[in-house]
């Protein structure tokens, strides 16, 4: 860890990663070509739990100062930068308290939700940090949304929603479980493909690896979450 973020330092700070080969950094891609710090905020909870503290202040003070989706004009994955950037913020702000995480994971994730305003509320996989225009990828079974992808916002934006006090991540999220609990499932598991528009699975392709595994994951950790809510220790006086 300490190698890699070293050699992100001297070679791409600030960018989103580094070409290790080339070193140089590289901010195209599921991000569109805007630097957002993709791998300090990846990386920042790492750096707290091995206790690397000065690299963690670096990092931390970089978020702080620099992290403003408002700035960027690009096209960014709602998958990616749900699980990079908003549960990054949320993994750090659990662990130390400090509200800047909370805030700026508050801020990312008010720029995902144009991407819900489909005719079934199932997300886009990609949507527009300027404008809100959200689409899918064309190669995905006729523009269909992923499994994978709109199946793994589950964990932050209800832990959002939780810290908050704003309801509405934890609706968007919810609707997908309920959306997918009313439809049928073809030998047994969810297809990959699920068009948004009509909400109607797209090719019949299944599969626990690319294109659905984390959705199931998920559902796991979901589970995991709202155990550890409904039996959360008691905070009662001892007397």
């Amino acid at each position: 860890m300490k190698h890699a973020w070293d050699n992100y330092v001297q070679y791409a700070w600030g960018q989103n990663e580094l070409r290790p080969l080339s070193k140089r950094g590289h901010s195209a891609g599921i991000f569109g070509k805007t630097a957002l710090g993709a791998s300090i905020v990846d990386g920042l909870n790492t750096l707290y739990i091995m206790e690397l503290t000065d690299d963690y202040q670096k990092g931390r003070d970089w978020i702080a100062a620099n992290l403003n989706l408002d700035l960027g004009n690009a096209e960014i994955s709602v998958f990616e930068t749900n699980i990079r950037f908003i549960g990054g913020l949320l993994s750090c702000y659990a662990m130390t308290g400090d509200v800047m995480y909370k805030e700026k994971a508050d801020h990312v994730a008010q720029k995902l939700l144009p991407a819900f305003n489909t005719p079934t509320g199932i997300p886009n996989a990609i949507v527009n940090l300027k404008n809100g225009a959200s689409k899918n990828y064309a190669w995905a079974s006729s523009s269909s949304s992923i499994l994978a992808e709109f199946g793994t916002l589950h964990l932050e934006f209800t832990y959002l929603s939780d810290i908050t006090g704003n309801p509405v991540y934890k609706e968007k999220v919810n609707h997908i479980r309920d959306f997918l609990a009313k439809m049928d499932k073809p030998q047994g598991l969810f297809p990959n493909y699920l068009n948004p528009k009509t909400g109607r699975w797209g090719q019949h392709h299944m599969s626990m690896g690319a294109l659905g595994d984390s959705f199931y994951e998920y559902l796991l950790k979901s589970w995991i979450q709202s155990m550890v809510k409904m039996f959360k220790p008691c905070k009662c006086s001892k007397n």
